[in-house]
């Protein structure tokens, strides 16, 4: 049966990918003379948005930064669609699984990536950060990007074994048309470095913080900072001891432990001062792995999934296709929800456009059963929000981070009731779910 798709421009639409509050992504096919075709991703935003104040600038800020680099670690904007009452971003479709669900693959397999291999994707990541930090507009102005939401679901690990930043939505960058409100924190609690918890002006070195959480999780396979609920991942960014790889069951060298260490100084005056730096720090301490390591293991673990998509793909393809509305063409299921998580659908659904703060999402009715966690996460406001009369005192170590109360002294979870909440899964995301969706700022997602 012929499925209804449309026709935006040269951009011909072939699937739903995934739909979210401000937009639906979809894999497009682009088409031109003598018989020019390749696949792509389309952001387009809801119909009935359009009319919102500042939605265009919005998307123009992330278009523009996206767009404003090209470097084989970053996945850019292409094109901007706003005619015929559309509003669309044109993204290159990379085949590929985010670092986050393959550390899910690998997890569920009952192993670990190779530590030289977590190294290859990390470097790759770091060109990218540096890339994206050194980035100009076109009268050679420094942009002064700060990506704010580099995570594991926004690293693209593609089938010819290069890693790929992506979703810029958030992105901090000068001459933006729209800026953050004050207050509204950007990014993911779990990766967030403590300046940006605390709200504090943000530079690159804030990206290099994220980035050497990213680096400790594809090495062991766990998050670094975990937790029953967001206060205590919270407390963790602000007040947890790292732990020394080279002394764990891993057996690394303990120049990775300094490595690790530099990039996760609370002090940023103490971290590395870029990412190139700590680029060439982590290649003298942990040599990467080639490509082709990479791209094997991905195609090893991933192996069910790609060939679903690429089945899917040329499904699509073969099948007559009619001029309709998007909107009106079937959501496909089962088998097909295999594409959903096409790799480049990276910005989808408004990934960056969905900015609430972790300690301003909707609370439960109060009750004893989480009246605990209510005081954790009123505990954790204090340290974090810190007005002109409040000096934050120095953690032991100098590391310039705030000193934490002790176990004793933070509200125990559960408290209320005197029963422990059960800890949350390391992840919510497998392989037919789409681990790029938006969420609330403080999703305690990879």
């Amino acid at each position: 049966m012929a499925r209804s798709i449309e026709r935006i421009g040269p951009y011909e639409g072939i699937a739903e990918l995934a739909s979210g509050g401000m937009a639906t992504t979809y894999l497009a096919r682009k088409t031109g003379e003598v018989g020019f075709e390749r696949l792509v991703v389309l952001k387009r935003v809801h119909p009935h948005l359009l009319k919102e104040p500042n939605l265009r600038d919005m998307l123009a800020d992330e278009a523009r930064v996206a767009a404003s680099m090209r470097h084989p670690n970053v996945v850019p904007v292409e094109d901007v669609v706003d005619a015929s009452g559309e509003l669309c971003l044109v993204m290159p479709y990379v085949e590929s699984l985010s670092l986050g669900a393959l550390l899910d693959a690998a997890r569920r397999g009952g192993e670990r990536l190779p530590p030289a291999v977590a190294s290859r994707i990390l470097l790759d990541v770091l060109a990218g950060l540096d890339a994206a930090h050194e980035a100009k507009d076109l009268r050679g102005e420094p942009l002064e990007i700060v990506h704010r939401d580099v995570s594991p679901r926004n690293v693209l690990v593609g089938t010819d074994g290069q890693a790929r930043l992506i979703d810029f939505g958030v992105a901090k960058a000068a001459r933006r048309i729209t800026q953050t409100k004050s207050g509204i924190m950007k990014g993911t609690i779990a990766y967030m470095a403590p300046e940006q918890l605390r709200r504090r002006e943000l530079d690159r070195r804030a990206d290099v913080f994220a980035a050497g959480v990213v680096l400790y999780e594809a090495i062991t396979g766990e998050r670094l900072f975990d937790g029953r609920d967001e206060a205590d991942v919270l407390i963790g960014v602000l007040a947890d001891e790292i732990p020394r790889l080279s002394e764990t069951a891993l057996g690394l060298s303990p120049a990775v432990d300094e490595v690790l260490e530099a990039a996760l100084c609370r002090d940023p005056e103490e971290r590395f001062a870029s990412a190139a730096a700590f680029a060439e720090a982590l290649e003298r301490a942990l040599p990467p792995a080639p490509a082709r390591e990479v791209a094997a293991i991905l195609a090893r673990l991933g192996a069910a999934e790609i060939e679903r998509r690429r089945e899917a793909v040329r499904v699509f393809l073969d099948q007559p296709r009619i001029e309709g509305a998007m909107e009106n063409a079937p959501r496909r299921r089962s088998s097909s929800r295999a594409i959903v998580v096409l790799a480049s659908a990276a910005a989808l659904a408004g990934g960056g456009f969905l900015a609430a703060s972790a300690m301003r999402r909707a609370a439960p009715s109060p009750t004893r059963a989480n009246a605990g966690v209510e005081a954790r996460v009123a505990w954790a406001r204090e340290v974090v929000v810190v007005s002109t009369n409040t000096a934050l005192t120095e953690a032991p170590g100098g590391s310039g981070a705030a000193a934490a109360p002790s176990a004793e002294a933070r509200p125990a979870a559960g408290a209320a009731t005197g029963s422990a909440r059960p800890k949350a899964p390391a992840s919510r995301w497998d392989l037919h779910a789409n681990p790029y969706r938006a969420g609330e700022i403080g999703d305690n997602r990879r």
